[in-house]
């Protein structure tokens, strides 16, 4: 009965347009932390920076295969299907049916499924980032460094995404997934010379709203 309420409240919200009022769009810039002093005081994290690890390094074939179609602009859907978005997708292209989402929407105005459309997982999967933890494994087994390939997605997905806007900013769960695969990734790569104090601003706003 719980569920029931909140779905029906979320609902009237949404109705309503009180959903955009909660969650607006252009919201004023947060800048919390600089970028030296978050490497100073951050707390302890799942993995250290990629210079601070000790543990074996075991660097095989099929890792290096899946880093390497990654860099080539190619996604493992759902764990099991790789496709061909490119090396410059616009992270608002359904790679299924093609379509491709109005951007200018606040998210609340955007459906899940729609004959148009199609299933709006598709369009989600690259946005989760879950591919930056084989670049992550691949960097550090085979001793490479990819952080600028790893912060130019991150700077791709926020310039093309305004806050509260278009289709990735939809679903809380995919949300929180995209932060820890982000923070896996600030924390591995926080020594990197690709990590600017721009980036930095433009990430930790992001993660904020």
């Amino acid at each position: 009965m719980r569920y029931v309420v909140y779905r029906s409240v979320h609902e009237v919200e949404k109705k309503l347009g009180f959903l955009k009022k909660k969650h607006p769009i252009n919201p004023q810039i947060q800048l919390l932390i600089a970028l030296e002093d978050w490497k100073k005081t951050m707390p302890v994290f799942v993995i250290a920076a990629c210079n601070e690890l000790q543990f074996e390094r075991n660097p095989n074939l099929d890792l290096k295969e899946k880093a390497q179609r990654i860099l080539d602009g190619q996604v493992c859907f759902f764990s099991q299907e790789w496709k061909n978005v490119g090396e410059k997708y616009d992270w608002i292209t359904n790679p299924d049916s093609g379509y491709q989402y109005d951007i200018s929407k606040h998210w609340s105005e955007i459906q899940d499924l729609s004959e148009t459309a199609g299933d709006i997982k598709y369009v989600w999967e690259k946005s989760r980032f879950t591919y930056f933890l084989t670049i992550i494994r691949n960097d550090y087994h085979f001793g490479e460094d990819h952080s600028e390939f790893v912060f130019s997605e991150m700077e791709s997905w926020i310039d093309a995404n305004p806050i509260n806007q278009g289709p990735n900013w939809k679903c809380s769960q995919e949300i929180s997934l995209r932060i820890i695969n982000w923070n896996y990734a600030l924390h591995f790569y926080k020594n990197s010379i690709a990590l600017t104090s721009e980036r930095w601003e433009k990430i930790q706003n992001v993660i904020y709203w």
